[in-house]
């Protein structure tokens, strides 16, 4: 994740710009462990998956991170089902 310095953007050089830029490498496992916390207490879930008989509760935001569930939910176009199998 990159922070941007305060200021209006427009008069900051990009090399100034690039000055005020800040690395966070450990910023993805943390967005990741609060997501997967928020789905172990069943919060902000907005799909079910049923796998085997098996439900699972998860976000559709994460779950379009992978390509095929992009593809899957482009298909369904913008209606969107709460519950989903997986045969």
């Amino acid at each position: 994740m990159l922070l941007f310095c305060r200021g209006n953007p427009k008069a900051i050089e990009a090399e100034e710009r690039m000055e005020c830029l800040q690395e966070f490498p450990g910023h993805h496992k943390m967005i990741l462990d609060r997501l997967n916390e928020q789905r172990e207490q069943d919060r902000f879930t907005d799909i079910t998956l049923i796998v085997d008989g098996h439900h699972f509760k998860a976000h559709k935001a994460v779950l379009a991170a992978c390509r095929f569930f992009v593809t899957v939910f482009s298909a369904l176009g913008h209606v969107l089902p709460q519950i989903f199998s997986i045969l």
